[in-house]
């Protein structure tokens, strides 16, 4: 499909919406560099500092299921002010943190905010862009999320050598208002398509108990005894089975797990998971080791990272086109070898190793991991249908926590032991390095698995259309072309809903594509569209202290709702993520997509997208009759 004319308002809500993901990004690796100067501060050691990241991803881990459901449930205006205002009260929080345990805090009630945003924020640039275009929109995205961990490492760096970490999070929370202020002016404000869904209670306890205890338990075991630590691991996979199988009996399930059974979709998430697993060690580990070990000042800490961000930023718009050009394949293939080479060239760091060969090797490592995670998140979200999108796209980021935090813990983990197994015969500062790259080492193994499942599994298939346009896969005869219907009943997107109402009684019809100008597919717009419109609204409210849930319902009566419904144009209410398909598919592609879709009909495009026709199942049907019994006169006269 086509991509939509946006307006300038349109462009400076994603602007915006950028701006919360930079402001959130920018926060997390602020952080980094202040790593040893917290240890200093507050006294703890490398194993508690990390729960400055592990904590944050679990809670962040906790709320992301969620915000599949708030997404359907609220317009995007709302949910950005209420994230970003949590967020805003967490780095207020670690501003003026006076204990360790403050400061763990803030950082927790930053990740409760950043579980509603980041998701909520890449759901609505995935929808806002049609599937020729993810590829490089989704790198542009990435090419201003970069600029944050760009700058964030050197910023902080700065910063605390010259005054204190409190000051980074003080500067952030006047940043953190602007952007709240920015959300509530410019954000969209248009209701939810699923403003009636209702939120499955037992679904959020179980989902939060599963995975919380999943996370808790990886996240222990870097000051945990082991057997806690499967406790909590036994308990987080039971609620996370009891969750997984509930979602599957539910008829609105709160996140719809079954996407998992779309291959690409859960191979990506897969690679994507292993990846993570060796990923965040490195914003853990490489601080302590080029400021604790070697001695450098966080400035320094800080620039060594500068190099490889802004190669990696640079890479995004990059990526993206070469995606959208030529797939995932080549790119992840690429992508993963180099960062299975560069991860095991860190497990060789030494006393001697200077900060210009750390910044370099970084650097590439950096480059390669650009050519992986967008390219693979982006395969992967392409194999689903629109109407699933924010369900994707929660699913992928729990998972990539959950690894992250299992990595991240693992690592730390290794790196001590490392350290205590080589005590006895090496001197402290060699015992710690040795630690270091035994680390790195095990890192650099989850690469080249990441790797290999990526040689072997990782296709450069034609898109299916459980997406907005399907694939253009040819087929002999044009068959599609052939049997669609060329006479199209069309409504264009400026048109009232009074007149589609009215072409709908006159013609007997249930629906019809919406074009623009230049007669291109925009759209779609059915009497379903309308019917929830016109339904009566449900909000669920929750006492916050007896914690009594109450569903109240609006008091707007039918016949105001049906005033402001019949003055309102076409594109205030179409769907505007419709599906067709091209009308050179193939049969099978055609059948696959109406299957999967529960279609009765689908709309055909020819070149630029532009509307040629709609194919039914009555014409697919005669056809399939009428091929069968030519095939069988065939064989019978051969």
């Amino acid at each position: 499909m086509s991509e939509m004319k946006m307006t300038t308002r349109q462009w400076i809500a994603l602007g915006v919406l950028t701006l919360g993901a930079f402001v959130a990004v920018l926060n997390q690796t602020l952080l980094t560099p202040a790593f040893p100067a917290i240890m200093a501060e507050y006294g703890v050691d490398t194993a508690t500092v990390q729960w400055l990241t592990t904590g944050f991803t679990l809670v962040n881990a906790i709320m992301i299921p969620i915000t599949a459901y708030l997404t359907d449930r609220f317009p995007v205006r709302t949910l950005f002010a209420v994230a970003m205002g949590i967020f805003t009260l967490g780095t207020f929080f670690d501003a003026i943190a006076p204990t360790f345990g403050a400061l763990l805090t803030g950082r927790l009630i930053q990740a409760a905010g950043a579980g509603i945003m980041m998701p909520m924020i890449l759901n609505v640039f995935m929808l806002t862009f049609p599937i020729e275009k993810r590829g490089q929109a989704m790198g542009f995205y990435g090419l201003i999320i970069a600029v944050a961990p760009s700058i964030g490492p050197t910023l902080a760096g700065v910063v605390i050598d010259h005054a204190s970490w409190h000051d980074l999070f003080f500067g952030m929370t006047i940043l953190c208002l602007i952007v709240l202020v920015l959300g509530v002016i410019f954000a969209d404000k248009t209701p939810a398509n699923n403003a009636g869904v209702t939120l499955d209670k037992l679904s959020v306890v179980q989902s939060s108990v599963g995975f919380g205890s999943l996370l808790y338990g990886f996240s222990s075991m870097t000051n945990a005894s082991p057997l806690i630590c499967v406790i909590w691991m036994i308990v987080g996979v039971i609620f996370v089975v009891a969750f997984f199988r509930r979602q599957n009996r539910l008829e609105h399930p709160m996140l719809q797990v079954d996407i998992l059974k779309t291959r690409r979709f859960a191979l990506s998430n897969i690679i994507g998971m292993v990846v993570q697993a060796s990923l965040l060690s490195f914003g853990i580990i490489l601080p302590i080791y080029m400021q604790s070990m070697r001695g450098y000042s966080a400035t320094v800490s800080g620039l060594v990272l500068l190099p490889a961000t802004l190669v990696m930023g640079a890479m995004g718009p990059i990526a993206g086109r070469l995606f959208d050009r030529h797939g995932a394949r080549k790119l992840a293939l690429v992508g993963t070898v180099i960062l299975a080479i560069t991860t095991l060239m860190f497990a060789t760091l030494s006393d001697s190793t200077s900060a210009v060969t750390v910044a370099t090797i970084y650097a590439v490592r950096l480059f390669g991991l650009s050519l992986v995670n967008m390219p693979i998140s982006t395969w992967g979200m392409n194999a689903l249908d629109n109407k699933v999108i924010n369900h994707g796209n929660a699913l992928m980021n729990t998972f990539r926590q959950v690894a992250g935090s299992f990595g991240g813990a693992l690592l730390v983990v290794v790196m001590d032991a490392g350290a205590s197994m080589s005590s006895s015969y090496l001197d402290p500062l060699h015992s710690q390095i040795f630690g270091v790259d035994l680390a790195f080492g095990l890192s650099g193994l989850l690469c080249v698995v990441a790797c290999v499942l990526t040689f072997i599994h990782v296709r450069d298939e034609a898109p299916s259309k459980d997406v907005r346009v399907s694939a253009s896969t040819k087929s002999s005869g044009n068959v599609v072309a052939n049997i669609m219907k060329r006479d199209v009943y069309t409504v264009h997107e400026n048109d009232r809903i009074l007149d589609v109402l009215r072409l709908f009684s006159e013609k007997h019809i249930s629906a019809v594509p919406v074009v623009d100008d230049q007669n291109k597919m925009v759209g779609f717009i059915s009497d379903g569209d309308v019917m929830r419109f016109l339904s009566t609204r449900a909000e669920i409210m929750v006492d916050p202290v007896m914690m009594i849930a109450q569903v109240a319902r609006d008091d707007e009566k039918f016949d105001d709702r049906l005033d402001k419904l019949m003055n309102k144009s076409v594109k205030e209410v179409e769907h505007h993520g419709a599906i067709a398909v091209r009308e050179d598919a193939s049969m099978g592609d055609v059948c696959r997509v109406m299957g999967q879709n529960h279609l009765k009909k689908v709309p055909v495009v020819g070149p630029n997208n532009t509307l040629v026709g709609v194919i039914n199942r009555s014409n697919i049907t005669n056809y399939a009759i009428t091929r069968y019994l030519e095939r069988t006169n065939q064989m019978a006269t051969a």
